[in-house]
């Protein structure tokens, strides 16, 4: 088991390698989203701009990599006050029936209601403070108030140097089959994974192009 979590993280490393059409591709998507932001903080009065929101966004090549991976999940920046979405996966995006442009920026809380067990966001918060990963089934609720059970699994992101960078959120529909066979749990695992090959190598690159 242990070589094919090593196969698959090098399998992963080797295709992080974005091209250059794939970067600007990426940096137009980033730019098209602060665009909609900024428009946003103009017609509502509430502040929403790249000056706050630039630096947060994850790097065009990190972009491009998180792409690839197709199930639903989010990173948080814990370095930013309330721990905001600074990505989301289209799975995301579809399983709760949010728009990119409404979920960039959010605290994830906004996924609960009334029935949220509160010592479930209480466990969340435990592990977010302690640097540790934590799983939990959660109430949550899509965007058209519809409800769904949420296999939900939290793990701290480091970059190359050790620092934690993100948190990432794995979000698993109870009684959704995965078509491979695997578990929830290491659907999480794997995703997990990839996430973290991807965001050490975002950083090496970032590290080596730094004067």
């Amino acid at each position: 088991m242990c070589n094919f979590f090593l196969i698959t993280a090098l399998e992963i490393e080797e295709k992080c390698e974005a091209s250059d059409t794939e970067k600007q591709l990426a940096a137009t998507a980033i730019r098209n989203v602060l665009s909609v932001l900024t428009h946003y903080s103009e017609s509502t009065g509430r502040l929403v701009c790249e000056k706050r929101f630039g630096p947060s966004f994850v790097s065009s090549s990190l972009h491009i990599s998180l792409g690839r991976i197709k199930q639903s999940f989010v990173l948080v920046d814990p370095h930013l006050p309330d721990i905001p979405i600074v990505y989301a996966s289209d799975a995301f995006l579809r399983m709760t029936g949010y728009a990119r442009n409404e979920v960039l920026g959010q605290n994830c809380r906004f996924l609960t209601g009334v029935d949220t067990d509160p010592s479930a966001l209480h466990q969340i918060k435990q592990s977010i403070q302690a640097q540790q990963a934590c799983s939990v089934r959660i109430l949550h609720y899509r965007k058209d108030k519809s409800s769904f059970w949420n296999l939900l699994h939290i793990s701290p992101v480091r970059n190359a140097t050790g620092k934690i960078a993100y948190f990432v959120g794995v979000q698993i529909e109870e009684g959704s089959v995965d078509r491979h066979g695997l578990s929830p749990e290491m659907r999480q695992l794997s995703v997990v994974g990839s996430i973290k090959v991807a965001v050490r190598i975002s950083s090496m690159s970032s590290s080596s192009k730094s004067p």
